[in-house]
């Protein structure tokens, strides 16, 4: 599967109904929209060229052009073998090892199609602001805290200030003291889910820095961040309670990590030393 298709099935669902004419068009024809102007594409999909333009942002592009790269990018690229995936409610599985390959074809997927939508540009941005920032405040609920709770604690290794809460209400009194050079950072798989809006509203207030981590498309959250690190992953029965996103965000959660450090090493070389030494001399005891 190509990148570009990856990216529409990731957020078809939530497209209008005249970008979901432009993705059907794009997922058919999407050898042959390299080589046509917007105008043809509209009259080709039924739609209008304001619309392709909306879809290919909805893509996370800047625009068509953006698009017509990525197709270009993929043409010239020999696709490589993804494990086969075949999605079955919880109860359906045959086997243990049926629910293990499953299990592993998903999180392995998740990973690299994340990976595979790295923006350099986006990460610099979010690096350069959390190295910056007074303090560091982090959200996350549901699925999502589980990764959130992750950064903070790399966070905590870095002895950086910041601050995580996992209570809603308490939450909200972190955001609540929020100041101008602070950094707010959501993971939020959906983007749309209500308490993470809440917190954000209160952080555009306090006029914070904004960082988001949620999956691919023009979800709220995604609009209303400074800087957005998009994650992808396949679809998986949701009453399974199993959420290949999680591997996603936690791909996410160690490439920021570690490119802060690279970033601040001069600052906190120490204290990576110090938390190493200690650890280290307590598992000798």
């Amino acid at each position: 599967m190509s990148l570009l298709e990856e990216r529409i099935k990731s957020v078809y669902a939530n497209l209008t109904r005249e970008e979901k004419k432009a993705a059907d068009y794009c997922l058919k024809n999407d050898s042959s929209i390299y080589n046509n102007t917007v105008a043809e594409l509209a009259e080709a999909s039924g739609t209008t060229q304001a619309t392709w333009s909306r879809f290919s942002k909805s893509l996370g592009y800047s625009g068509l052009k953006g698009l017509k790269r990525e197709i270009f990018s993929d043409a010239k690229k020999a696709e490589k073998a993804s494990p086969h995936i075949e999605f079955k409610d919880i109860n359906q599985y045959t086997s243990m090892q049926a629910i293990a390959d499953n299990i592993c074809a998903t999180s392995s997927q998740a990973i690299q199609t994340t990976y595979r939508l790295f923006d350099t540009q986006s990460f610099e941005g979010a690096v350069n602001a959390i190295v910056a920032a007074r303090m560091i405040r982090i959200f996350g609920v549901g699925s999502s805290s589980l990764a959130a709770y992750d950064l903070f604690t790399k966070f905590q290794r870095l002895s950086y200030n910041v601050t995580y809460n996992e209570d809603f209400h308490n939450s909200l009194m972190n955001a609540a003291q929020l100041q101008s050079d602070d950094v707010a950072i959501f993971l939020c798989d959906s983007g749309r889910t209500e308490e993470i809006m809440q917190i954000l509203k209160i952080a555009n207030e306090k006029n914070s820095e904004t960082i988001a981590i949620t999956k691919l498309g023009n979800s709220p959250l995604a609009q209303g961040c400074n800087h957005v690190l998009f994650t992808t992953s396949p679809e998986i029965d949701k009453k399974s309670g199993v959420t290949s996103s999680r591997f996603a965000q936690l791909f996410l959660v160690d490439t920021l990590y570690t490119a802060v450090a690279n970033k601040d090493f001069t600052n906190i070389r120490q204290h990576l030393q110090d938390s190493y030494d200690l650890f280290h001399e307590m598992g000798s005891y």
